[in-house]
């Protein structure tokens, strides 16, 4: 089963889009997945009222975190630019590739209809994990 396979699974299951993401990558990133699946939680459907960002990519966003920060408190800053880099590309393809990325926008943003559905901004998340963090 591919990653992106798995992060659909995950979200028919009851995981969030955010969850679903970061959770598929808790493994490679050496991270508890419960622990990830309870830092996702309140960033599902766009944060919880769809007007803000795609969970999906707020996933995403978590991952980059995860693979560039060393965790030093005391150095705080020194690797925020690689993660912020990473986010910042990788949404700008989701972008490209889901049409929007406030969740709401995604999901009512061609004239009432779906430009991508969850799973495909789920799917579209995951590769992009892979894709530029390497994962």
């Amino acid at each position: 089963m591919s990653r992106a396979d798995d992060a659909s699974a995950k979200h028919r299951n009851g995981y969030n889009c955010c969850q679903a993401v970061a959770c598929t990558f808790a493994d490679k990133v050496g991270i508890d997945e419960s622990l990830i699946y309870k830092m996702g939680e309140g960033f599902g459907a766009g944060m919880g009222t769809t007007q803000g960002v795609c969970g999906a990519i707020s996933g995403a966003a978590m991952i980059a975190g995860l693979v560039y920060s060393d965790g030093n408190t005391e150095r705080a800053g020194q690797t925020k630019a690689k993660t912020t880099r990473a986010a910042g590309i990788m949404q700008k393809k989701f972008v490209e590739r889901a049409k929007a990325l406030v969740c709401k926008e995604i999901k009512t943003g061609n004239d009432g209809k779906a430009f991508t559905s969850c799973d495909d901004c789920i799917r579209i998340a995951t590769e992009l994990v892979e894709e530029e963090l390497g994962l």
